[in-house]
């Protein structure tokens, strides 16, 4: 356990929220307590509580740290795409994201866990909000897609991109391929980028992508 030293609270819940990040991505949501983090981050185990309640509230603030993380790819990857909102680059972000199994796995622990059930879920608002915050970052003064077109295409994308990490592998073989052939993969992205790719430009004046 780390010497516990004089930190400010800021750097307290800091400090707390990087050793929950990492002992989360190293043994999964399930596996972590919070009194491991707080020995992780050498601070008494009330301070856990004291900044951040429960452990799915911790948990979440994981998540929406790494959906920060996401956004900033986002922006990375329309800037080099020349700025053209395109569904390929949004598809590339999901499926390189839930390709991830630890970030999979802390997406869905939120998800099962939460405590607002028919409720809005904060962190599917939240990606939501990453990728529009990119683009329009990106395109700053430019047409951009409305928020319905950029919810369709995360939505679609989402739920492609977590069916496919989840039975992608099992179906490819099924169908009599290779799952280890990376083409598959990338063909499968292609055209689901190509359908998307129409709607999502389609109201910005823009030309999707060939």
């Amino acid at each position: 356990m780390p010497p516990r030293r004089r930190r400010s609270p800021a750097e307290s819940r800091a400090e707390l929220l990087a050793a929950a990040a990492e002992l989360i991505r190293e043994r999964g949501p399930d596996n972590v307590s919070l009194r491991q983090i707080a020995e992780a981050a050498g601070v008494a185990h009330g301070l856990v509580s004291h900044y951040f309640g429960t452990y799915a509230a911790l948990v979440r603030e994981v998540l929406r740290a790494e959906n920060d993380r996401i956004e900033a790819r986002v922006r990375e990857r329309i800037q080099a795409e020349d700025g053209v909102p395109t569904a390929a680059g949004m598809m590339g972000v999901l499926f390189d994201t839930l390709a991830d199994e630890r970030y999979l796995r802390l997406f869905v622990w939120t998800e099962m866990h939460a405590d607002y059930r028919g409720a809005a879920r904060p962190e599917l608002v939240e990606l939501i909000d990453t990728m529009e915050a990119g683009i329009r970052a990106a395109l700053a003064g430019r047409p951009v897609p409305s928020r319905s077109r950029i919810e369709a295409v995360v939505l679609v994308g989402l739920s492609a991109a977590y069916g496919f990490a989840i039975g992608g592998r099992s179906w490819l073989a099924g169908l009599g391929h290779d799952p280890d052939d990376p083409a598959r993969e990338a063909e499968f992205r292609v055209q689901l980028a190509r359908m998307m790719g129409a709607h999502m430009v389609e109201e910005s004046g823009l030309e999707p992508a060939g």
